[in-house]
């Protein structure tokens, strides 16, 4: 059976006007039927009724529809341009994100490593040796945050003008003083072998992580540029950044310590300043005692000048960081065990400072360890956590890393000041115990 015909109907002509609308009509037997919408015959009206014969059909042609039929055509052409950019922004950021799932090279290895994740997406490496653990665990952190430790060590080296232009020229010229780039190489080249083998593994699984991106991280296309690859000191520098997040890297308490002294002395100082109070419980339970009251004047003649102050840019920041954990003995817990709680006192970021796994390797006799808890991204190690016998934790000490010295400016009568460290800084890699990594640092 033949198909049924597209009929395209023309108008009928010698239609009435003013009686009823111009139509047209087609028939093709039982199939369906189309029919082309018929032009009115001219003097004929638009509707079903009109005004009259001679009434010109000029409503399509109107100054006000070209207009709106122009705002329609660019109206649909930046429609089509958000459309396209929503698709290439989508592919741009899906190409950024970590692989979860298959099968990848990874140079370096001595045997294969299980990357599996869980429902909340924690990675949980499983390695043959513990040099394997921080090659894939360098892997994962590139995948999943290699911009937030580019911004670590660039904030600790005085280098984040690269990225940001003039915005950061400043933080960076006051971080150049400290020479942390320097120290960090420095540090590096002191390491022992085995402790030089896990960094080196580290740093070339980052690479190969970052590497294995099908785009690279969605935030250097925003400030138009590459991400620039992870070297051995770069893990030192993001230690380094934490000190400078976590102390006085501007020597506020040194400049305040001076105007107690400047202002009350020796036994200001020590009243306003003591080295401990009834609230420092010792392990011997001894405490220290209280000093005595300074001799106070609370006016001056108005000849006196002030003998010290303190610019507004010294002024006491409004959220002071801190830390603090506890342990309870066995005997008071519900399980018999000792229970560790720990609170670190850091401020809320996307990302989070911390980066959540767990690693599971053998060592040199067939012993398998496994440790979970929080890394530093950018460094090999579990800052705290636990494994299965021992937990740690981390909570800052205020301990007196600066030094100021006064300098007398030959162009003024100014004096500058500037913040002087000694220059030694060593980490200490731990390859044997299954707790990772210690670090230890004195500037």
């Amino acid at each position: 059976m033949a198909q049924p015909p597209l009929l395209i109907a023309q108008h009928a002509r010698g239609s009435r006007c003013g009686r009823a609308t111009c139509t047209a009509r087609a028939t093709a037997g039982a199939g369906a039927l189309f029919a082309a919408e018929p032009r009115p015959p001219r003097g004929c009206c638009v509707g079903a009724t009109g005004a009259g014969p001679n009434v010109p059909a000029t409503a399509m042609t109107s100054p006000l529809t070209k207009r709106l039929q122009a705002l329609l055509s660019l109206l649909s052409v930046l429609l089509g341009l958000a459309v396209i950019a929503a698709l290439a922004g989508y592919f741009l950021l899906r190409g950024s994100l970590a692989q979860l799932d298959g099968v990848r090279p990874l140079p370096g290895l001595v045997a294969s490593v299980e990357v599996a994740r869980d429902a909340l997406g924690v990675p949980l490496i499983t390695a043959a040796n513990r040099a394997d653990a921080a090659r894939a665990l360098g892997f994962v952190h590139a995948q999943d945050r290699f911009f937030q430790m580019d911004l670590l060590r660039r904030r600790a080296a005085g280098e984040l003008a690269e990225l940001f232009g003039e915005a950061a020229l400043e933080t960076d010229k006051f971080t150049r003083r400290h020479a942390f780039r320097r120290i960090a190489q420095q540090s590096v080249a002191a390491l022992a072998p085995a402790e030089r083998a896990l960094l080196d593994a580290y740093v070339e699984g980052v690479n190969a992580g970052l590497a294995a991106l099908s785009r690279q991280p969605w935030e250097y296309y925003v400030l138009r540029t590459d991400p620039v690859p992870w070297r051995a000191e770069d893990s030192l520098l993001c230690i380094l950044a934490m000190w400078i997040d976590l102390q006085d890297e501007r020597g506020h308490y040194e400049r305040s310590y001076r105007a107690l002294y400047d202002a009350f002395g020796s036994a200001g100082v020590a009243f306003f300043a003591p080295r401990g109070d009834a609230n420092d419980a010792a392990l011997d339970d001894t405490f220290y005692p209280a000093p005595d009251l300074p001799p106070l004047r609370f006016s001056r003649t108005k000849q006196e000048e002030p003998t010290a102050a303190l610019p507004a840019p010294w002024a006491e920041p409004a959220l002071r960081p801190g830390s603090n954990s506890f342990a309870v003995a066995g005997q008071h817990t519900a399980h018999g065990a000792a229970l560790l709680a720990n609170d670190m006192h850091l401020g809320l970021g996307v990302p989070n400072t911390w980066y959540r796994a767990t690693l599971t390797w053998n060592d040199a006799t067939g012993a398998t360890h496994q440790v979970s808890g929080v890394t530093l991204p950018g460094t090999p190690a579990l800052v705290v956590g636990s494994n299965g016998r021992v937990a740690w934790g981390f909570t800052n000490s205020y301990i007196d890393t600066v030094d100021i010295v006064m300098i007398e400016s030959p162009e003024s009568c100014y004096t500058r000041a500037f913040l002087q460290y000694s220059t030694h800084f060593f980490i200490s890699v731990s390859t044997s115990e299954p707790s990772g990594v210690w670090y230890s640092y004195s500037m």
